[in-house]
């Protein structure tokens, strides 16, 4: 008998596959502003939930309350961004999503003014970097929230692979890397996306 269950339980293991589970892209986008903390929630928030979170809170909620979830993010959830950031964001979700939305800045038809950066001309890569946030998900050799720029660069090897990285960049996703998703960085103009891209690929 216990050869038979021995027998059965093997089988049953043996018969087990891996789960492979595909993300829909994401579709969902924080309101455009021209308020400092737009830029600063899309890149910051949109690393662990979906922008759907902002817009699903109660419209009356006060400033305090978004102080609150933001200060909950951070401790205990652990997201990466610095408590200098905190005041600009909270005012973005208040002006945008609660109590205080009369006092928004005029939302922007395409893309924000302030978010906008100069040609790969105008500053060198790790300005880029730096501007757009990328080392707060990223690191050059190792897998922070986001893969290596090495696992990136291994991936590609051998490809012509700037144009998919650059696409990548600016329309963001999940799926590719993991179940966290990339928040789109479409303020990057073609060029500095692919320089970027460049960059990441020649590590």
């Amino acid at each position: 008998m216990k050869i038979i269950l021995a027998a059965l339980a093997l089988s049953a293991a043996g018969s087990a596959c891996a789960l492979d589970i595909h993300l829909p892209p994401e579709t969902a986008a924080y309101k455009p502003s021209e308020l400092p903390g737009y830029q600063l929630v899309q890149r910051n928030c949109m690393t662990c939930h979906a922008a759907q979170y902002a817009s699903t809170q109660p419209p009356a909620s006060p400033r305090a309350y978004w102080e609150a979830t933001v200060k909950k993010m951070k401790k205990p959830f652990g997201a990466q961004f610095d408590d200098a950031d905190m005041p600009a964001m909270v005012d973005y979700l208040v002006k945008t999503y609660g109590a205080e939305r009369g006092a928004a800045a005029p939302a922007v038809a395409t893309k924000p003014a302030a978010a906008a950066v100069p040609a790969a001309g105008g500053k060198d890569v790790k300005t880029l970097l730096a501007a757009n946030g990328c080392m707060a998900c990223h690191a050059l050799d190792q897998k922070v929230v986001g893969p290596g720029f090495a696992e990136v660069a291994a991936r590609y090897k051998g490809k012509d692979g700037v144009a998919a990285v650059a696409a990548n960049i600016r329309s963001g996703g999940a799926g590719k890397w993991g179940p966290v998703p990339m928040p789109p960085f479409s303020q990057l103009s073609v060029a500095d996306a692919a320089a970027l891209a460049k960059y990441v690929l020649s590590r």
